[in-house]
């Protein structure tokens, strides 16, 4: 018997092991997935810009996202535009919900990042770090890279235009 004990104790401690990766599996940082995010480059003179991103939700749960912070601004902020009334609005939100299997878009003129007071400027080809915060105190680190002022076209004809450096 005493040899049994030791290849129990081994099977328990194996089977208790592979049942922590299971449940470590749906944490925020493994259930949810940060693509195509960029942080805007700042205006000159302003102190402010603007973060996008796809977040999808790969688990079964919900995840919400409650906030941001980051080492190059003091406050970050869930912020959405709507149109109301004929005008577009922008008005902050305590967060987002992003459902199981599902994916949502921090796009410009929707879901966004407000960053504000940075304490220098943003430039393009830098790159920002983000903690995104969700409920139950789980965090995702990103780096988001920071694009420039000037959106590129990325729909314009080959044959037409040509550009040269």
């Amino acid at each position: 018997m005493k040899k049994f004990y030791p290849a129990f104790s081994l099977f328990i401690c194996c089977f208790l092991t592979v049942c922590s990766f299971r449940a470590l599996s749906f944490t925020a940082s493994g259930a949810i997935a940060v693509d195509g995010g960029y942080v805007r480059e700042t205006i000159p003179g302003t102190v402010i810009s603007s973060a996008y991103m796809t977040i999808t939700n790969s688990s079964d749960k919900t995840f919400t996202l409650t906030g941001a912070s980051s080492k190059r601004s003091p406050r970050i902020e869930i912020h959405e535009h709507t149109m109301s009334d004929g005008m577009m609005r922008m008005r902050q939100k305590a967060s987002i919900t992003i459902k199981g299997k599902e994916s949502v878009t921090l796009q410009p003129s929707g879901l966004h990042l407000m960053v504000f007071d940075l304490p220098g400027p943003l430039k393009h080809g830098e790159n920002m770090p983000v903690t995104l915060h969700f409920s139950g105190g789980q965090d995702v680190n990103i780096e988001l890279p920071v694009q420039g002022l000037k959106k590129k076209n990325t729909h314009q004809k080959k044959d037409n235009h040509h550009h040269h450096h």
